[in-house]
C-alpha cells in the first residue's frame, strides 16, 4: 500500500446477477462494515494480483467489461511492470479458485494525474480471451450520468479492519448513495486534503456510505453498480480514492458515463 500527499489510494499488499443488486443494496449491509457477497453475486468482478518471486498478494480490483478487458483505475497499473501483474475472476475467494490469466497491456489515460488523482481511469487488457461462465460475465457501462441519490452497490477485498490490517478471504459488498458533486466539494473541503477539492468534473463522481463503512486499502479500481431502469445491473463508477478508511466523508469514484468514450475507444 501507499500513500500519497496522505490521501489513501487504496491499494494492498501481502456483484452482482441480473436481478440481485437490488437484493443485496436493501439487505443488511468487510471493505469496512460490509458483509460477504452472495454467493453468485458479482461474476464482473475482478482481482489484480501483484506478485514477487513465490509471493503474490491482490493489489486492486476491477471489472470485466469484454472478453479481453478489464475497467480499472489508472493508479493501479501506473509505472507497473505486466510481467509482475495477473488477473484472476471467476472466485469470491483470494485464496482459492478462479481463473487466472496474463496480462497483454496496460493502458491508462493519457492526462492521469498523479499528484491530484485526476483522469484516474485505466483499462488492461489480457492474453487470449476470457472464458464466460456463470461465475464469469461482462458488466455492462452507464452511457448516461448516474442519477443524484440513487442506491449502489460497491465490491471488494480491501481492508475489513484498518487498524489490524486485515484483509478479508471473501468478497465484500457495502451499500452507497450517490450524492452531486457540488455536495461533495462541499463535505471534502473540511477534510484534511482539501487540495484535492473541488470535486467538480463529469469524470467524477461521488458517494456516501454509512458512517464508519467504506472502501479502504485493495478496493481501488474496484466497481460501484446500479440497477437501472430496467433492471439490469450497470457499473457507474471506479472507486479512485478516499479519505482513509470509513471516515464520515463521501468517497470518489471516476465516473463510467465521464470516460464512456475514452474507454470504448480503447477496448475496439
Amino acid at each position: 500500500m501507499f500513500l500519497h500527499f496522505g490521501i489513501l489510494l487504496l491499494l494492498s499488499q501481502g456483484l452482482l446477477g441480473e436481478g440481485d443488486v437490488s437484493e443485496a443494496i436493501d439487505g443488511d449491509s468487510r471493505i469496512i462494515g460490509g458483509k460477504d457477497a452472495t454467493p453468485g453475486m458479482a461474476n464482473y468482478q475482478v482481482s489484480i494480483r501483484d506478485h514477487t518471486g513465490y509471493r503474490e498478494w491482490h493489489s486492486c480490483g476491477g471489472s470485466i467489461i469484454n472478453e479481453e478487458y478489464v475497467l480499472t483505475a489508472a493508479h493501479c497499473i501506473f509505472e507497473k511492470n505486466i510481467k509482475d501483474m495477473s488477473i484472476v475472476v471467476g472466485s469470491h475467494t483470494i485464496n482459492k479458485g478462479g481463473d487466472r490469466y496474463k496480462i497483454k497491456k496496460l493502458i491508462r489515460h493519457e492526462k492521469y494525474s498523479e499528484p491530484v488523482l485526476k483522469n484516474d481511469i485505466g483499462v488492461v487488457q489480457i492474453e487470449g480471451k476470457f472464458k464466460y461462465n456463470d461465475k464469469v460475465q461482462p458488466i455492462e457501462l452507464l452511457k448516461e450520468m448516474a442519477p443524484i441519490g440513487k442506491k449502489c452497490l460497491f465490491t471488494g477485498w480491501g481492508y475489513d479492519d484498518l487498524r489490524d490490517e486485515t484483509v478479508p478471504n471473501d468478497l465484500q459488498m457495502l451499500e452507497y448513495v450517490t450524492i452531486s458533486n457540488d455536495d461533495c466539494t462541499k463535505q471534502l473541503k473540511r477534510s484534511p486534503y482539501p487540495k484535492l477539492v473541488p470535486v467538480d468534473r463529469p469524470e467524477q463522481l461521488c458517494a456516501k456510505r454509512p458512517n464508519h463503512k467504506g472502501a479502504c486499502y485493495g478496493d481501488s479500481g474496484g466497481p460501484l453498480v446500479i440497477q437501472d431502469e430496467k433492471n439490469k445491473t450497470v457499473q457507474i463508477g471506479v472507486v479512485s480514492w478516499v479519505v482513509p478508511c470509513a471516515k464520515d466523508f463521501p468517497d470518489v469514484f471516476a465516473s463510467v458515463h465521464g470516460y464512456y468514450d475514452w474507454i470504448q475507444g480503447k477496448i475496439k
